[in-house]
């Protein structure tokens, strides 16, 4: 687990400025650090060390020393490889799990990408075809950003590292929108317009014949199966028990981030199954009168599964100090409210443990959120609606603040008849409030790539798996454990076991009375029945009601009050429209308003230059 970054240039000051791209990322690797220097090229790696502690600096190379790489991420599967790769007659020097890329590489060339189980950004260089090949792991759980400039490649795990390097920190202004409109930026557009994110599962090969850049794997969710609910419980338990085995393999001590959800839990029962000693479990939570607050739930978890339990609470001025620190460290604005507290989770875990395993993924496997069955009954009464009513009559609907703002984001969806736009309600901004364009639609073009011939549930999946997951829920895992010097492992997201589900018949996941339901029937058999009774809340933060408190007077302060930035990116008499709206009661703007809250913090650390220590939020 590290960061890695290089640059392919030319230029005689390349070396000088992968120094500075290390120093931006060292969080990332507190262990140490290496390099490769080549002509034209210069490749960087700062490590934290998680296995073969003595044994597995980087760069590694293979016997001859014509193929290095530098690699942020685990291969759990590396075992395997290892005895395989010996067999066709490769020695080995460590017993790290980064040595079987590189004889990997030698035995079946960019084929090795296909047999790794793990998560990975790497960057190999061949020196034989003087080639570089750097990639990135199938669901996007390791960040890899680049910039093509001035006949030069620069890239790294974090943005910083680049901006260290040089590249342009110019705001593109349609990824400006894309943010306002969803709340964080697809890729492969970043908010910097010389910065572009490397998809999940692609890679690009630099070399004699240029840049170019390709799709090695994509999930399939075809051809279904006919399989009973006990079949396909059955089978998805053994993956499951799989995946979390695999990633119990680590030489420094591991834990678990738990909330009081199905996913988290039911990880946590394969860990205690599988562990020869009590679990270290980890839990944030909020005021307790607070309804989305699940540390009793969390605590009630641990304490039927005999783990060695911690937990922290969260209150607004915490919050608030914590903001700077967690936008730096995000690259970008915090699409979410619950970055912050899990980079506070990460930093009390960070002091038992250095590996927490979590349960990422499960909702967009198998059909967690509510928003899967609502949207079938939408598709079906849509079209007679919008002929009774009129889609202008709903939309004006939608805008009526004494609704909730589910059943707002519900009506507005159902008014519209392109899932394309009907989507995004779910997740991203409410047009109520006024900051970004109604007609924007920013993820037509993902779901262009995605198969017309799926059905309705599995074409939202997988529009979630691509844009919701990669490009917020996996960053946001990844920056807020990773300003830790923690490694974050997500075993439901392991790819065999995502194979197997996403091909799984849409009954066995959504109707319209039950989400998740293979989910539910291994919980059923492994866990207290007092928790499957819960209703999904998710990882709830209560910023809509501190909006109406200390976040909405630090919001006025800096966008516009006395502390305003003199060239705001969001028009600031929209914001003051907003903010009174929110804290008249009429609307829930709670994610609106912090999104343009971290946003304004955001500008001021990269565009500005601030540092974060010097950002603080008094009168």
């Amino acid at each position: 687990m590290c960061g890695i970054c290089g640059i392919s240039s030319t230029s005689d000051r390349a070396s000088a400025r992968l120094d500075r791209m290390l120093d931006a990322i060292v969080h990332r690797g507190p262990d140490g650090e290496g390099r490769l220097q080549r002509p034209g090229l210069v490749l960087g790696m700062r490590r934290l060390a998680v296995i073969d502690l003595a044994g597995g600096d980087q760069p590694i190379f293979n016997e001859d020393g014509s193929v290095a790489v530098v690699f942020n991420g685990e291969i759990y599967n590396f075992r395997e490889l290892r005895a395989e790769l010996e067999r066709h007659g490769h020695h080995f020097a460590t017993r790290c799990d980064t040595e079987v890329l590189v004889h990997g590489y030698e035995q079946w060339g960019d084929g090795v990408l296909h047999r790794l189980v793990g998560m990975f950004a790497l960057a190999l260089w061949d020196e034989n075809r003087r080639r570089l090949l750097v990639a990135r792991d199938r669901f996007g759980k390791k960040p890899l950003y680049y910039s093509r400039e001035a006949g030069e490649v620069v890239f790294g795990s974090e943005i910083k590292a680049l901006l260290a390097a040089g590249v342009s920190a110019d705001v593109d202004d349609a990824a400006l929108q894309d943010y306002l409109a969803l709340r964080y930026v697809p890729a492969p557009r970043t908010l910097f317009r010389s910065v572009r994110q490397l998809p999940p599962g692609h890679k690009f090969v630099v070399g004699d014949d240029g840049f170019a850049i390709e799709r090695w794997w994509q999930l399939r969710y075809e051809p279904k199966p006919a399989i009973t609910l006990v079949q396909a419980a059955d089978e998805v338990e053994g993956l499951m028990r799989t995946a979390v085995a695999r990633r119990l393999v680590s030489d420094v001590p591991l834990g678990c981030f738990l909330s009081g959800g199905l996913d988290s839990s039911t990880v946590l029962s394969f860990m205690s199954e599988l562990s020869n000693e009590p679990v270290r479990t980890f839990s944030v939570g909020f005021d307790e009168s607070w309804a989305g607050d699940e540390l009793a739930a969390a605590r009630a978890t641990a304490h039927a599964f005999h783990t060695v339990h911690h937990e922290t609470r969260l209150g607004p001025d915490e919050f608030l100090r914590l903001l700077p620190a967690a936008v730096w460290h995000r690259d970008e604005p915090l699409a979410e409210p619950s970055e912050i507290p899990l980079m506070a989770l990460s930093r009390m875990a960070r002091e038992h443990v250095t590996v927490v395993l979590s349960g990422e993924g499960g909702d967009e496997l198998f059909g967690g959120y509510p928003k899967y069955r609502v949207d079938a009954l939408l598709d079906r009464a849509g079209r007679p609606a919008r002929a009774v009513i009129g889609a202008r009559q709903l939309h004006r609907l939608a805008g009526w603040h004494r609704l909730p703002r589910r059943t707002r984001l519900g009506i507005q969806a159902l008014a519209t008849a392109a899932p394309a736009q009907r989507w995004p309600a779910w997740f991203g901004a409410d047009p109520s409030a006024g900051l970004h364009s109604a007609d924007l639609r920013p993820l037509d073009s993902t779901l262009s790539e995605i198969d017309t011939g799926l059905g309705p549930l599995d074409r939202m999946l997988a529009l979630d798996v691509h844009t919701y997951l990669a490009d917020n829920l996996l960053i946001r895992g990844d920056k807020m454990t990773m300003a830790a010097s923690v490694e974050g492992r997500m075993p439901l997201l392991d790819h065999q076991l995502a194979e197997y589900a996403a091909r799984l018949p849409a009954a066995l996941k959504v109707t319209p009375r039950s989400t998740k339901i293979v989910i539910r029937e291994i919980a059923r058999r492994r866990l207290p029945a007092t928790l499957l009774s819960r209703k999904k809340i998710g990882f709830a933060v209560p910023v809509a009601p501190w909006f109406r408190g200390s976040l909405g007077d630090a919001l006025q302060r800096l966008t516009f009050g006395p502390q305003a930035r003199p060239d705001p990116l969001v028009d600031p008499e929209r914001v003051r429209r907003a903010l009174a709206l929110h804290r008249s009661g009429h609307y829930d703007f709670g994610k609106e308003l912090w999104s343009v809250l971290t946003l304004d913090v955001w500008a001021r650390l990269f565009l500005d230059g601030a540092e974060p220590a010097s950002l603080t939020f008094d009168r």
